[in-house]
């Protein structure tokens, strides 16, 4: 009985660290991308509040699979290849979605076009000034190539993560129906105002400019002030804002780390 029960805690174990602790990081990185593709459909719904929380929920499962993975010491070129796929969507389609969906809220007119092709007529309808707004998915996607190349971005990001980007995008529909900022409306609700975020987002995820991140390296305050400022002011921010305390906190942001590289 003993010599069973031995036996089978060695299969356990051998299947634990030959396979299951490989593949937890694997695990969180299908979760990410499911809720890439899930807010991919509830964004072409008009669901955004939906939409956003599969954006935010594949954003933390994307948090998790590397912090497993630098864990359980089980960083490989698949995880780090499946990441950005997963990423491509949740961080890249989706707000590339929303935003050429704001483009119809606001009085961008669909129009129908057609086209026959090898005797088969096909015909579809596609707003050409909304279709910038995928000038969103195009900038995640450079922004994540580059990632994947740069070993200079592992404790320190260089332009505005997609990840918090893609955020940053999917909650202005929430943004702009919250009570507290109806006042916003009338100036982000234009062409104009969201062509100029669709450019500058794509732009700010791919310029050099570095970037603080949340990854640890010491357990020296000093050295993360402007971390846990920003985490200061996120608990009242989410407190008495809910989601809509999500872009703010993302401009608050890229504030602080105006302010670091000016004292650098």
């Amino acid at each position: 009985m003993k010599l069973n029960q031995l036996l089978y805690c060695k299969i356990i174990q051998f299947l634990f660290v030959n396979y299951i602790k490989k593949n937890i990081p694997n695990f969180f990185t299908s979760l990410n991308f499911l809720c890439g593709c899930f807010a991919t459909y509830l964004a072409f719904k008009n669901l955004f509040e939906a939409a956003f929380f599969m954006v935010f929920l594949g954003a933390f499962f994307d948090l998790f699979d590397g912090f497993f993975a630098r864990l359980f010491k089980a960083e490989s070129s698949f995880g780090l290849q499946f990441d950005s796929m997963a990423d491509l969507i949740t961080s890249g389609l989706v707000p590339g979605v929303v935003m050429y969906k704001l483009f119809l809220e606001i009085g961008i007119r669909e129009i129908d076009f057609s086209f026959i092709f090898l005797q088969n007529n096909f015909v579809f309808s596609a707003a050409p000034f909304g279709l910038v707004g995928f000038l969103i998915s195009l900038g995640a996607a450079i922004r994540l190539s580059n990632f994947n190349i740069d070993n200079q971005q592992r404790y320190e990001f260089k332009g505005l993560p997609a990840p918090a980007n893609a955020l940053f995008i999917v909650s202005l529909p929430l943004l702009l129906e919250h009570p507290f900022f109806t006042f916003l409306k009338p100036f982000l609700a234009t062409y104009p105002t969201l062509l100029f975020i669709t450019l500058f987002s794509a732009v700010l995820m791919n310029v050099k400019l570095p970037l603080f991140s949340f990854k640890i390296q010491s357990f020296s305050f000093s050295k993360y002030s402007y971390q846990l400022i920003l985490l200061a002011l996120a608990f009242p921010a989410f407190y008495f804002l809910q989601w809509v305390a999500v872009p703010i906190m993302i401009l608050l942001y890229l504030f602080l780390n105006v302010i670091k590289n000016s004292f650098n």
